[in-house]
């Protein structure tokens, strides 16, 4: 009885370390921070240490052959990834979630001999950077907005929304929120235009969006003055090739005739001229074949 006891607690004692162990290894980081995974120590005697990083036990990120006393290292890790050659560690750039998964770290012991081989096995989480987006939807009146605040990206944390103005103290009210997303109405006179609407939200990392109010009749009026300013520049241009066009047709007519460079228009004038020329002769009295 007293030994089966003993057996179960020792039973529970391994599980708690083994939990407690892997609790150690895994590290969580957020989308677009810099993390750093720990590898175990050499031991001191060493002179010349081979350091290899690998990703799920197949994909190298860093290889380095190290002279500890010298100072002297050789190899390379792939973009984003560095290597601190005193203490090993590995960093990561600008985490991505594609970044999540089982790292290992292997160094192995050149000189002085034997060779001595050890493994550190850690476990990288990603999470996802929540996105605050704001948009203005559509609204029936013109004299009204409506606008969406929403988090993309987040869903197990408490999300509290608040709305601000420009210029003017505390919140904006009446909105509705229903867990990641808060819609704002607004009629004037409570709004203007120029007006800056600004959504914020609180939660572990608290981020603000904001937006610049115009009406829609406003928007219409500039397109409508862009069309207007369109149509009367190419009213310009029009009535300025006309005149042109005009005016060289009454410097022809002024000048009394026209110059043709086509050469069937030369051979229809000189037809012309020999027929007229030819209609100023008199007729010559025929002379008769026959005497009488």
């Amino acid at each position: 009885m007293i030994l089966k006891w003993i057996r179960n607690c020792l039973l529970f004692l391994t599980l708690i370390y083994l939990i407690h162990t892997d609790a150690e290894n895994v590290f969580r980081a957020v989308e677009g921070e810099t993390v750093y995974l720990p590898c175990h120590s050499p031991p001191n005697d060493s002179e010349q240490v081979s350091v290899e990083w690998t990703k799920h036990n197949s994909t190298t990120i860093c290889k380095f052959n190290i002279n500890t006393i010298k100072g002297s290292p050789a190899g390379e890790c792939i973009p984003r990834f560095k290597l601190n050659r005193k203490s090993f560690t590995l960093s990561i750039e600008n985490v991505q979630p594609s970044d999540s998964g089982h790292y290992s770290c292997k160094t192995s012991r050149i000189i002085p001999p034997p060779s001595l081989d050890n493994t550190t096995n850690v476990t990288l989480q990603v999470a996802v950077r929540p996105r605050l987006s704001l948009l203005k939807l559509n609204s029936s009146v013109d004299t009204c907005v409506h606008l969406l605040c929403s988090l993309e990206g987040l869903t197990s944390e408490q999300v509290n929304f608040t709305w601000g103005r420009e210029g003017h103290h505390g919140s904006l009210l009446p909105f509705t929120s229903h867990a990641t997303k808060s819609e704002l109405r607004l009629c004037k006179p409570d709004w203007s235009d120029g007006d800056t609407i600004t959504c914020y939200v609180s939660y572990s990392d608290n981020q603000t969006q904001s937006i610049q109010l115009t009406s829609q009749k406003d928007s219409d009026n500039v397109v409508l003055l862009l069309i207007i300013s369109c149509s009367v520049a190419a009213g310009l241009i029009l009535c300025i090739i006309l005149t042109i066009v005009i005016c060289k047709c009454r410097k022809q007519e002024e000048n009394g005739s026209i110059v043709f460079s086509n050469k069937v228009y030369e051979n229809f004038s000189f037809a012309m001229a020999r027929q007229s020329t030819q209609s100023n002769e008199k007729p010559q009295p025929e002379e008769c074949v026959y005497e009488n």
